[in-house]
């Protein structure tokens, strides 16, 4: 367990330089991500920082046991690294939404063929229809791409996330199984601090290359982990509560709202406009950190230790984000506002 600690200690200060060293090859090329609209910051700031993983793809290499997964080093590299390309080519050229579409789909074609993603057949056994899984599953992974890009919308925020459900995934190895064999998940840790220290104080941006590559990193241990029966669809879901909220209500509001013009690009989230009016990212993910780490998580405890069941614990997890999104979406009010003008 020393061990651990030092080469822990060791990650975490070796992944801050090479940071460094990224973002100022970032910076000399041109990677900047200017202030938008839709955006919440008002100055240029370094983008495509999902390049940065690149190093943690080398690291595997030494920590990954080359039996472990069914796929090699090679292949798993690859597909990441693929990520990673694809993404720094959008940030730098900003590709149409139909090229990105079809790169999503690929992913999803990669990981049903060769990486074996049978989230639904374990989700859903009784089915036994191999089309209809073939396309519940690619829905689901470009689905859950798009998911974590709409995360990666203010500073911190998905790198929280990300942090919060290594967190669990690891609390729960360690209390039910065992953590020495995933100390590849581990490893990742440091390298998520050292982004978020840079990243909450508007350093740098993962863009695409980090949004895509977190993504298919997630779907990746999502299925190994859900097809050796370590988590269920159920983990997911109190981890995920609140984006899985703020996406649910917001995605009924601008439908009711917008009509078919409500899946145009917004910012109608909740952060989003709790970011605009406050003009502060580190206070929503003060919140976010309080809600995931004091709240959520012992509830999350009392579900691995089977002390309460499934259902209590899912309603006790959205009580708080249900009532964040209703007093911070926008769209509440300007449903409010198109009603009295009707009145009128």
């Amino acid at each position: 367990m020393s061990i651990l600690i030092l080469y822990f200690i060791f990650l975490v200060f070796a992944s801050l330089f090479l940071l460094k060293i990224t973002n100022t090859i970032l910076k000399y090329f041109n990677f900047n991500s200017s202030p938008t609209t839709r955006g919440l910051h008002d100055l240029p700031i370094t983008t495509s920082g999902g390049v940065y993983f690149v190093f943690y793809l080398i690291l595997l290499f030494f920590v990954l046991d080359a039996n472990f997964f069914e796929n090699s080093y090679i292949e798993i590299f690859i597909l990441l690294l693929s990520t990673i390309i694809f993404g720094i080519l959008d940030d730098k050229i900003n590709f149409r939404k139909l090229y990105k579409l079809l790169f999503q789909i690929f992913l999803a074609f990669t990981l049903i063929f060769l990486f074996h993603f049978k989230l639904f057949q374990n989700i859903f056994p009784l089915i036994k229809i191999d089309f209809i899984y073939f396309f519940l599953n690619i829905f689901f992974i470009v689905a859950f791409i798009n998911f974590i890009n709409f995360i990666d919308g203010s500073d911190g925020n998905l790198i929280l996330f990300v942090f919060f459900i290594i967190f669990c995934l690891v609390s729960k190895l360690y209390i039910n199984y065992s953590v020495d064999q995933y100390i590849y998940i581990i490893y990742f840790i440091p390298f998520l601090i050292s982004f978020y220290l840079f990243n909450i104080n508007k350093k740098i941006f993962l863009g695409d290359s980090g949004s895509i590559f977190l993504g298919i990193f997630l779907l990746f241990n999502f299925n190994y982990f859900i097809n050796k029966k370590i988590i269920y669809i159920e983990d997911v879901l109190i981890i995920s509560s609140y984006f899985i909220t703020d996406m649910i209500i917001t995605f009924i509001l601008r439908a009711y709202h917008y009509g078919f013009n409500s899946l145009t690009a917004h910012r109608d989230h909740a952060y989003q406009n709790f970011c605009y009016i406050n003009k502060n990212h580190k206070k929503l993910n003060f919140y976010l950190f309080i809600y995931n780490f004091i709240y959520l998580f012992p509830l999350y405890f009392l579900y691995l230790k089977k002390i309460i069941s499934f259902l209590p614990i899912m309603l006790f997890s959205l009580i708080p984000p249900i009532f964040f999104v209703i007093k911070y979406s926008p769209l509440i009010k300007k449903i409010n506002d198109n009603l009295h003008k009707k009145k009128l």
